[in-house]
């Protein structure tokens, strides 16, 4: 299994060995990874003398900025802790053509994967674990230039709204979410702006023996609330393992039940979240407009039409 994706076969791919790149030097053998973001190349890699796997990416120069970003970033997640691969190296691959970037290799497999096949102990286990890591992740501050989180949110909220407001055919519970984010616009007034991980889902956590091995896919990190991570938790993660859910939000609170204020906070992104997937179904991906009504209706649910900040299903253990 790998921390990227499921890996499709076992073949090598001849192309890389005998590579050099230092500091680990020639690759010994190198396995493909198949799933995950297209736009790169990704191979599982050993090196001659050395018995740990490594994860090589190959990429283009359009995305050279973006993956050092990235990289700089793990450099950050590793000096308060945070469990997630170590970057090791980035340069040029080829002149002119390719460029690289060699981290080290979480062992697992996603918690999409592994959850359904867990015990409820276990779910409960990992998303515990989950949210002490997202509580890491938002250890640094968002540099002081930056445009405060307030004014960020507010202006992609605004246009979110607007354009579901302007749209045809659309459920009841929409209109339900659009007055919910109005109402509570004023909540993210002096919210605090962190470090983000920017996508912390299920298929970003990886699994092993039944604990959180690790967190990958930095490449979408950001700055803002860190309340805001939770956005998608009741709808991409919710429907795998609702115990998962709730230990993420205990483990995040130090074990504890949040306050009142988290869950304001909650209800609000989950609602402007759930409308951007609808937004972005409108005018980007038609063909998943059905999956983003079907989110916001059961988020709905879960939140008795959006009249409850605290969603039915968090402490169901």
């Amino acid at each position: 299994m790998n921390n990227e994706g499921k890996n499709n076969g076992t073949k090598e791919d001849p192309e890389l060995e005998g590579r050099t790149i230092a500091p680990l030097g020639q690759i010994l053998e190198a396995y493909p990874i198949f799933e995950g973001e297209s736009g790169e190349r990704k191979y599982r890699v050993h090196f001659y003398g050395y018995d740990a796997s490594y994860l090589l990416r190959l990429f283009d120069e359009s995305s050279f900025a973006s993956k050092k970003a990235e990289f700089e970033a793990l450099h950050r997640m590793q000096s308060i802790s945070v469990h997630c691969s170590r970057p090791i190296a980035m340069g040029q691959w080829e002149a002119g053509r390719l460029y690289f970037q060699l981290l080290s290799y979480i062992e697992g497999e996603n918690a999409v994967r592994a959850l359904p096949e867990a015990s409820k102990p276990q779910q409960l286990r990992v998303g515990i674990q989950a949210g002490e890591e997202l509580r890491r992740i938002g250890g640094y501050d968002a540099p002081e230039e930056l445009e405060p989180w307030a004014e960020r949110y507010r202006r992609c909220a605004t246009r979110t709204l607007a354009r579901i407001e302007s749209a045809n055919g659309l459920p009841d519970c929409a209109r339900a979410a659009v007055r919910k984010v109005k109402s509570g616009l004023a909540l993210v007034d002096d919210r605090p702006s962190v470090f983000r991980h920017g996508r912390y889902l299920p298929s970003n956590l990886i699994v092993k023996s039944g604990r959180l091995a690790g967190v990958v896919g930095f490449g979408h990190f950001d700055w803002g609330d860190p309340v805001y991570e939770f956005a998608m938790l009741g709808s991409c993660g919710r429907n795998l393992s609702p115990v998962f859910c709730t230990g993420q939000i205990l483990g995040y609170h130090g074990g504890q039940e949040p306050e009142a204020e988290f869950w304001k906070l909650y209800s609000l992104y989950a609602a402007s979240g759930a409308l951007s997937l609808i937004a972005h179904a409108l005018d980007e991906t038609p063909e998943k407009l059905d999956e983003a009504i079907a989110c916001l209706e059961r988020l709905a649910r879960d939140h008795e039409g959006f009249s409850e900040d605290s969603p039915s299903w968090f402490g169901a253990l």
